[in-house]
């Protein structure tokens, strides 16, 4: 029986059978009411709500209602546990595109395209009573109780994972500075084609994050790197906090997704002056001019950090914010500090107060990313950040929603991507998420035999998402080449290099 109100929403496929197992197996809709013989159509039911499968007209080659695609669903349901939802569909092998992300809907939503193409969307929502008592949980603790337990717990399970760590670090050639790449699992196509720019007289060091034993002993077998992998797993925010408390000497970090082609850039970014905190090359600016640098490649004078520590105007590089909230686009242990009163003191000394007295984060984001707010505190102290190369970062402040101006510039001498970990886990335009899925596809399909073999499979789906966006795989690097030079004005030299991900090491002159 249906609920009063309640809609179910009707979906075309070409086989009832094959579909009712498809939603019971990977979907989990329980339980199923057929009607015809043989079946033409079932109504299934879950926790999740309802859904009507119709067997559609014979010769039918599309099913999906939906004729523009990308943000458009066939279906949506509301659940009271989305995590749980996200959870299982995983285990079971959904095709998930896109989640958990933020939609207009909810700020946790999952989207799963079926064997057919349809789209559905499942958003987490306010009601039910297991909401209502996690609601009520909320109000009966008091929420800096509730993120100092959390912090302290975090912290203890960090410690082992520190002492290991700070080992590794103590045990790296003493002669060169080292450049930590980080990850977690699945990436091993960036990780590759990135590291393959980086001249070997470079101390790159990979820093992992419960990468699985396969990956690991490709790591080793394929390429001459140190590697250390973090068991736990953590995400970068936490990786840099471990970073900062271990290194004793300056330390260079860069981003998998970023491609140096200019090998001299390594020895300008190893090159402090004594009142240079950080070095950067993509940087934005607070309001009275001080500029900020990215973490997509940087490097970090490790006597500022201790001098900054002894000062009391150090701040962690990780994220803050004035609630202590959880990034759960990013990642699960991705949560804001909260800054101490004395800690707010020294931001204020830099940054201008909003209309509640605390310090407005640079560039009017709603928190202070990663590196901002020690560099904050770096200028607050006597430092400043460097820019090494004058390329732009634009923030929410100084994008313009009505102009297509990309978030960061590229140059011929270094491209970042930005955001291959967590894009699925955000609902691009339809567009930008086929340039992503051509990058991803570009940059994995023609080393796949070099990969692991569960990379077979990504594949494999890469290319059934891009044909759904009326993309052809075949063309991926083609795609990724026209943006790189006709939309990012690169010359064409350069597209050519970042693509060269063929046999062999690319070129690093």
């Amino acid at each position: 029986m249906l609920r009063p109100a309640r809609g179910v929403p009707c979906l075309l496929v070409d086989d009832v059978e094959r579909a009712v197992a498809h939603y019971r197996d990977v979907l989990g809709f329980a339980t199923a009411d057929r009607f015809g013989e043989p079946p033409t159509s079932a109504l299934l039911s879950g926790r999740h709500g309802q859904v009507l499968l119709q067997l559609a007209p014979g010769g039918v080659a599309e099913f999906s209602h939906r004729r523009l695609g990308g943000l458009h669903w066939d279906a949506l349901f509301f659940v009271d546990d989305i995590e749980a939802v996200a959870e299982s569909m995983r285990a079971r092998g959904a095709r998930i595109q896109v989640g958990l992300g933020i939609t207009a809907v909810s700020d946790k939503t999952l989207e799963v395209r079926d064997e057919w193409g349809n789209v559905l969307a499942f958003a987490g929502a306010p009601v039910g009573l297991g909401a209502r008592v996690r609601s009520a949980a909320s109000k009966a603790v008091p929420s800096r109780l509730t993120r100092e337990v959390k912090h302290r717990l975090r912290r203890r399970e960090e410690v082992p994972e520190l002492r290991r760590i700070r080992a590794f670090i103590d045990g790296l050639d003493p002669d060169r500075p080292p450049f930590f790449m980080f990850f977690t699992q699945g990436l091993l196509h960036w990780v590759r084609n990135a590291e393959r720019l980086v001249p070997d007289d470079v101390n790159l060091v990979f820093i992992g994050s419960a990468l699985p034993a396969e990956e690991q002993a490709w790591l080793r077998d394929n390429t001459s790197r140190p590697l250390h992998n973090i068991e736990l797993g953590v995400d970068d925010n936490t990786t840099w906090d471990f970073l900062f408390d271990c290194n004793r000497r300056g330390f260079g970090y860069l981003d998998i997704d970023c491609f140096v082609l200019n090998p001299d850039l390594f020895r300008d970014m190893a090159t402090l002056a004594p009142d240079v905190a950080m070095n950067g090359i993509w940087t934005y600016e607070t309001d009275s001019g001080e500029p900020i640098a990215c973490t997509h490649f940087a490097f970090i004078n490790a006597d500022a950090v201790a001098d900054l520590r002894a000062k009391d105007s150090y701040l962690s590089p990780a994220n803050y914010d004035w609630e202590g909230a959880t990034i759960s686009l990013l990642h699960p242990r991705d949560y804001c500090r909260v800054p101490s009163a004395r800690q707010r003191e020294v931001l204020l000394k830099v940054l201008p107060p909003g209309d509640d007295g605390k310090p407005l984060p640079p560039g009017e984001a709603p928190f202070f990313d990663t590196l901002v707010a020690f560099q904050v505190g770096a200028y607050a102290g006597g430092y400043r950040t460097e820019r090494v190369r004058p390329l732009a970062h634009r923030t929410q402040h100084t994008i313009n929603p009505e102009a297509p101006v990309w978030q960061q510039d590229l140059s011929d001498e270094v491209v970042h991507v930005g955001g291959v970990s967590y894009y699925q886990r955000w609902f691009h335009s339809p567009r930008l998420r086929g340039m992503y899925l051509a990058a991803e596809h570009a940059m994995m399909a023609p080393i796949v035999d070099l990969l692991p073999s569960s990379y077979g499979g990504r594949v494999r789906a890469l290319e059934t998402e891009l044909a759904h966006l009326g993309l052809d795989p075949a063309r991926s690097a083609s795609l990724v080449r026209a943006h790189l030079v006709e939309d990012r004005g690169l010359a064409q030299e350069t597209a050519d290099r970042v693509l060269a991900v063929g046999s062999g090491r690319g070129t690093t002159a």
